[in-house]
């Protein structure tokens, strides 16, 4: 394993360099897997449709299990085209796990849709355009006969509509719709049926001197008929960044921001449950271009000031939030390979992005490993 390594990155050296773009190389610089108001990356697409006109021409694989979620002992694999035509895009996706399947699903195990297809249509008319239509199904229906005692459906479909004008970005993202059902054939258990009421996002930035100042606000509301539970959350989001070329190799970035997320569970009959969390976080990266054929990074992020208030009038701060990432990529002209380093234990998994061992081993070199390749 180790001597075919060595041979390729000799062989790679040759190669041209190929822009990166990734989930992990957004991780390992302290952003979003969905996207960077200030990181040029191809995931930026699932912030701002417009960005399709930035990031054409490519195709994407992230590798990882088909899941109904996306966390770094479990990746979900996904992938996608984007094709420039004229001055039009259009991009294909597959496999991404939305908005609807993280809804915090206190009241009960639901049953989770798959396969989601995203859609996206873009163009140039001075003013750059993006639209992404997002729809993910699934079903599971049994006979009622031994152990099927249940059927299980659900579906939901979210677009994405995005500008930019200049130095100027903006978007808003919307649910359609969303349900989750689990129906109990033989009566036996009790059912799951949850409704998503409304869902909204909206987001900005401006590009001012040498930064970029952005705003994001975001508020669901979802309702479980069966408990008679509605589930509401709300986020506010207000930040800086800058990235500076320190030479012609290195980049940094740097990211100041103030988040407000507040979750709330109104529960007819019974007790309800909210929990308010304020946090100022700042993180620092840097990527780094080592070699023609080598790109490495890293970053580092912790909440300055933060407070969380909960329903029993508890207070506290986010404990433990210093964060470190590193990552990599190695590029064999026109196709990129990135992933996440330093992060196996002794099983070769990590449980969380705050967990890392910090073991750097050749025989697990990557975790989250992704494969881009511009045409």
């Amino acid at each position: 394993m180790k001597k075919q390594l060595a041979l390729a990155l000799g062989l790679s050296v040759l190669a041209t360099p190929a822009a990166f773009a990734s989930k992990a190389r957004l991780l390992a610089l302290g952003e979003s897997t969905n996207g960077s108001f200030f990181i040029n990356d191809n995931r930026n697409i699932f912030l701002n449709a417009a960005e399709v006109n930035n990031n054409k021409d490519l195709v994407t694989f992230e590798f990882g299990a088909g899941s109904t979620t996306d966390t770094d002992v479990a990746p979900n694999a996904e992938g996608g085209v984007l094709k420039g035509y004229g001055n039009l895009v259009y991009g294909l996706h597959l496999g991404r796990v939305t908005s609807f399947n993280t809804v915090p699903a206190d009241v009960g195990s639901i049953y989770q849709p798959s396969n989601a297809i995203d859609l996206f249509v873009g163009g140039d008319a001075g003013i750059k355009w993006g639209a992404n239509v997002t729809y993910v199904s699934s079903m599971d229906e049994k006979n009622g006969s031994g152990a099927d005692t249940s059927d299980s459906e659900a579906k939901s479909m979210d677009i994405n509509l995005g500008v930019i004008a200049g130095d100027v970005t903006a978007y808003l993202k919307a649910g359609v719709f969303g349900s989750s059902e689990n129906k109990d054939v033989l009566g036996t258990a009790d059912a799951v049926d949850l409704d998503r009421k409304s869902d909204f996002e909206i987001g900005a930035s401006m590009k001012v001197s040498d930064y970029t100042v952005f705003a994001q606000a975001n508020m669901n509301k979802y309702e479980e008929k069966e408990a008679n539970e509605d589930i509401k959350n709300s986020s506010y989001l207000l930040g800086a960044a800058r990235t500076e070329r320190l030479n012609d190799k290195t980049t940094m970035f740097v990211k100041l921001a103030g988040t407000y997320v507040n979750s709330d569970n109104e529960v007819i009959n019974a007790t309800d449950s909210e929990t308010k969390t304020i946090a100022v976080p700042v993180s620092i990266g840097l990527e780094h271009d080592a070699n023609s054929w080598l790109a490495l990074r890293g970053s580092v992020s912790q909440n300055i000031w933060s407070k969380v208030d909960s329903d029993a009038n508890d207070k506290s701060t986010v404990a433990n939030s210093t964060n470190v990432n590193a990552g990599a990529t190695l590029k064999f002209g026109e196709l990129s390979v990135d992933g996440v380093v330093g992060t196996n234990n002794d099983s070769g998994v990590i449980s969380s992005t705050q967990e890392e061992k910090g073991t750097l081993a050749l025989d697990n070199l990557m975790t989250r490993a992704s494969v881009t390749y511009r045409f």
